[in-house]
């Protein structure tokens, strides 16, 4: 079940570098690069490639030249970390994403276009799927309990403190190599030395090819819209990582993740959206987007999750979900279909509660209506009866 992680997140002052290289390069490369509003916006971001460095060392991935971690390369530990990993992320690669990537190509990219921006309610740190779907957005909006955290602060660290946390990122993304979700309680009491979300975007952005330029914690101000944290350090926590894909400099792409409560009024009553206008003010800004669900243990089929489930339905241009999404109900009247997999009864740890949608049934026993579905991402890991619908509004 994806639930939410707890963290909390410092950056000390860095050097400024272009994004993979060094300040003396930055120099010297392409006096033409400020040509472009892209261009000059990359070119005016505060880069440090630290992050970049930081992120391909915790992935298992060669340094590049000159990185503050280079001098690990030859430790025992992290090479043997550097192949089991590689191991585990080509199998993923080989029996899920890669599938997913084709797909896709061939059924979500012809109806739906690729380039606006993503909407990613109940996402954790899932940059990794959700980017398999939509590579070419150039805003990602995450929304979820888990505590934004830390860069892990290796220079302050000695050698067995970098080993250990090598072992935690291990131990953190078991969940993710085995299910295709998080499950925060285990997270929670197995991996307290990674400490947060953002070592986990920063594995899932080297993985995915893609360079981080810049990382900034931010909150959000009454207006809706983001300022840096330390400006408003009661409100909501947030992170905004600024990247490129490899070598890409002037494609600059941005992803903020929220740690919020997006039931309408939290477990007391005076929490959640309702407490938090200014979040609703920036889901709304955000605009219209391709929207992605999944192992969203079925919140919003609850009538305490209407408003995210309102707003979701309204900014969404399109909508790719598994059933954890907004029930068939709600979509019909304003959305064209496309069914995939298999649609069965909710797995154990939720089909007791009355989430199977007899409606969605009846759609899905229409084989003439239902395409296969050649990867299996989110709860029907074990059983492979997966299923995902894609939404498109209606003209």
């Amino acid at each position: 079940m994806k639930r939410y992680l707890i963290f909390s997140f410092t950056l000390a002052t860095m050097a400024v570098f272009s994004c993979g290289g060094s300040t003396e390069k930055k120099k010297t490369e392409n006096p033409n690069a400020v040509k472009t509003d892209t261009a000059k916006k990359a070119a005016d971001t505060n880069f440090n490639r630290k992050y970049n460095d930081y992120a391909f060392f915790i992935a298992g991935l060669p340094s590049k030249a000159g990185s503050s971690m280079a001098m690990y390369e030859g430790v025992k530990e992290v090479q043997e970390h550097a192949v089991q990993f590689g191991k585990r992320w080509d199998e993923m690669d080989k029996n899920r994403l890669s599938l997913m990537r084709k797909w896709a190509k061939e059924e979500l990219h012809p109806k739906v276009d690729e380039n606006l921006n993503t909407f990613y309610p109940f996402s954790g740190p899932d940059f990794l799927h959700v980017v398999q779907f939509y590579p070419n957005s150039k805003k990602y909006l995450f929304l979820a309990n888990e505590m934004v955290g830390n860069v892990p602060e290796f220079e302050k660290m000695t050698r067995p403190q970098v080993l250990n946390y090598l072992n935690s990122i291990e131990k953190a993304l078991g969940d993710i190599f085995r299910r295709s979700y998080f499950i925060t309680s285990y997270m929670g009491s197995q991996i307290p030395a990674v400490k947060g979300v953002i070592p986990i975007f920063m594995v899932f952005f080297a993985r995915t090819g893609h360079e981080i330029m810049n990382v900034e914690l931010i909150s959000i101000d009454a207006a809706g819209n983001t300022v840096p944290r330390s400006q408003n350090p009661k409100g909501v926590s947030g992170v905004r990582f600024t990247f490129c894909p490899a070598g890409k400099y002037d494609d600059v792409r941005t992803l903020e993740y929220f740690n919020t409560d997006i039931s309408n009024v939290g477990t007391s009553g005076n929490g959640g959206l309702k407490a938090r206008p200014e979040m609703v003010k920036h889901i709304e800004a955000f605009g219209k987007a391709n929207t992605f669900v999944k192992a969203a243990s079925y919140l919003l089929h609850y009538e305490t999750f209407s408003t995210i489930k309102d707003l979701t339905q309204a900014k969404s241009v399109s909508l790719l979900q598994d059933d954890t999404g907004i029930p068939y109900r709600f979509l019909a009247k304003d959305f064209n279909y496309s069914l995939y997999g298999k649609y069965t009864i909710p797995v154990k740890n939720f089909s007791a509660s009355g989430h199977y949608q007899k409606d969605l049934g009846k759609l899905y026993a229409d084989s003439t209506k239902v395409k296969s579905l050649p990867f299996s991402l989110g709860y029907h890991w074990q059983d492979k009866n997966q299923n995902y619908m894609l939404f498109v509004r209606k003209p």
